[in-house]
């Protein structure tokens, strides 16, 4: 989610539409460990649908991931670059159907050294559930954050097991000047938590309406689209805004602009993406299918 080479959040991509069906996920989930990203991403064009339509898979290093915002920006860059097609439609393993169009200043058609921007529409996971005992809780969490309590203001919980921490806004939780243990806050987190999501609404810049900091399984994911399923309701309905400007101050940095439909319950991303490498896994046959995926 940048327009700056080496910054934001890296994610390989793997074309599968050349091979008739999914590689064994085994073999899926050690390519995603020996490129050792957050998410490694892989698509596949779905059979007897539109030319646009693809079905989308995520794995970290470890597991396979049910949803992924970031591998969906990527894989919309990626698709555009190989097919010129400007808009997809994307499936997950989970079937949360989300949508995402491309877009670049420069033709129709963008360059590899292009920058794109890309516009997702993915459903909302709102912040329903209060941790309880909550008192426990905010006392594991701020041991972990190295804070006062009292600077945690709200703990909340979506349906995608995000743990949703929002801090005031005086707190300054950037990369530069706060350190977070990862694994901490993993330890403090209920058993199934997908992610520990950092947030306020940041009072060190006039153009940003919230912040957020976002760590998963041990370690920071540096930019993230999943995580706005909860976070735009969120914070749209406290500011009461429809559209919103979010900054992830992580060491590699991410910035998006938001928009919150109340009465269809879903949000729209606009967020910008940069190609940095290019090339092709080879391996040996008993693990891979097919002439080998596109990187």
């Amino acid at each position: 989610m940048t327009s700056t080479p080496f910054s934001g959040n890296a994610t390989p991509v793997l074309v599968l539409s050349s091979l008739d069906e999914w590689l064994p996920e085994s073999s899926m989930q050690l390519i995603a460990r020996e490129l050792n990203h957050s998410e490694t991403v892989f698509v596949r064009r779905r059979l007897n649908c539109t030319p646009n339509t693809y079905d989308i898979r995520f794995f970290t290093p470890y597991a396979e991931e049910p949803f992924c915002g970031h591998g969906i920006l990527g894989a919309a860059h990626a698709l555009h670059l190989s097919t010129g097609l400007t808009t997809f439609e994307f499936v997950t393993a989970m079937g949360i159907d989300t949508r995402a169009s491309v877009s670049t200043t420069s033709q129709t058609w963008a360059n590899d050294e292009d920058t794109v921007s890309v516009s997702m529409h993915f459903p909302c996971s709102p912040v329903v559930a209060r941790l309880q005992p909550s008192l426990d809780v905010k006392t594991k969490f701020a041991a972990a954050l190295g804070l006062d309590e009292v600077e945690i203001l709200q703990i909340g919980m979506n349906d995608l097991m995000d743990i949703v921490l929002e801090l005031n806004s005086e707190v300054d939780f950037s990369a530069e000047n706060m350190a977070i243990d990862a694994v901490a806050l993993l330890k403090a987190s209920p058993p199934g938590t997908r992610s520990q999501v950092i947030t306020s609404s940041w009072a060190f810049d006039d153009d940003v309406d919230f912040a957020k900091r976002v760590f998963a399984y041990g370690s920071e994911d540096q930019a993230t689209g999943s995580t706005y399923c909860a976070l735009v309701p969120y914070w749209g309905e406290k500011l009461q805004k429809a559209e919103l400007k979010a900054l992830q101050p992580s060491w590699r940095g991410g910035s998006s602009l938001v928009r919150w439909d109340q009465n269809t319950s879903r949000i729209e991303i606009i967020a910008e993406s940069v190609k940095t490498i290019d090339g092709r896994i080879k391996t040996g046959r008993e693990q891979m299918r097919g002439d080998g995926p596109r990187l």
